[in-house]
Formats: C-alpha cells, sequence, structure tokens
C-alpha cells in the first residue's frame, strides 16, 4: 500500500503528554489558577575588537566576548479564584526582605506512550531569589474573572534534566 502524499507524509517519532506539568513554590505557596507562564533568563554579552595590528590574522580583525552579569525576568498569567487570594501570593513574593526564602519551580514531566519508546522525560527549572516587581489586574464584564499578570526578576535559574 502506498502513501497517498508520499512525500508529504510524516513520520511519528513518539508522543508525550505534558499534563503532569506545573508551577510550585514552597510549601504549597498559594499560586492561584496559573494560566500562562513566560520566562526570559538572558547574560549580558559584549562584543570588543582590537585594533592593535600586532594582534591580528592576515584580513582578520581580532574579536573578543566579554560576559557579564545574568538577568531573569518572568510574567505568571493567573486567575484569582478558589484555593487561593492575591493576598497570600503577594505575601510570600511582593517582600524583598523575603527573596531568598520563596523560590519558584516549574516542572516538565511528560510520559512516551508509545509501547516501544515509553520513557519519561522530566525537566525541572528553579527560578531562585524571585520578586514580583510589578502587578496588572484586569476583570472583563462578560464572566467577571480576575484576571492577573504578576512580572518578577529573579536572580539565577537552574536546570535539571531527568528521567
Amino acid at each position: 500500500m502506498a502513501s497517498v502524499f508520499a512525500e508529504a507524509s510524516p513520520e511519528l517519532k513518539g508522543v508525550f503528554s505534558s499534563n503532569r506539568a506545573g508551577v510550585s513554590g514552597p510549601g504549597g505557596a498559594a499560586f492561584g489558577i496559573v494560566t500562562n507562564v513566560q520566562i526570559n533568563f538572558s547574560q549580558q554579552i559584549s562584543r570588543i575588537y582590537d585594533l592593535n595590528k600586532e594582534n591580528a590574522g592576515p584580513g582578520k580583525a581580532p574579536m573578543y566576548y566579554v560576559g557579564g552579569r545574568a538577568e531573569g525576568r518572568a510574567t505568571f498569567g493567573r486567575l484569582i479564584g478558589p484555593g487561593a487570594s492575591g493576598c497570600d501570593f503577594y505575601e510570600s513574593y511582593g517582600d524583598i526582605c523575603k527573596a531568598n526564602e520563596h523560590d519558584i519551580v516549574l516542572i516538565f514531566h511528560g510520559s512516551g506512550t508509545l509501547a516501544a519508546d515509553c520513557k519519561g522525560q522530566k525537566s525541572t527549572y528553579t527560578l531562585t531569589a524571585p520578586i514580583c516587581i510589578s502587578v496588572g489586574i484586569s476583570m472583563n464584564a462578560q464572566d467577571t474573572m480576575i484576571n492577573e499578570n504578576a512580572q518578577f526578576m529573579f536572580a539565577d535559574m537552574e536546570c535539571m534534566a531527568g528521567v
């Protein structure tokens, strides 16, 4: 039997479910209903060029990278609803003096579902010393849900992979 679209036909290499992915804090910190998370962790890199001709190869300009400090930012979209008020969240992450007390952990735990390839995969990202730097709150007249976008900065991001 031949495929109808032989040249465009994909080959399934595996499947996984990400239903066990999530976000947590220490002691079950009240995150509320988290609808989205966006993380950006970057390092400042400067490029410098050496004008000293003694250091240059033929037709080349000597260039160096200079690594700077790392900086992390995160945004959490939440619905304020059952099980958690906004106040619990702000008490944990809004006090700059408590920044070292409450890391934020994001876990992706997928599980393979092909019989021959049934391996799980787990990646854990820990945002260290997170502090909430701004909060935006909105409410829609139709569904009357309270939506919140909380902006964070954090000191470091640690990543751990496993099975």
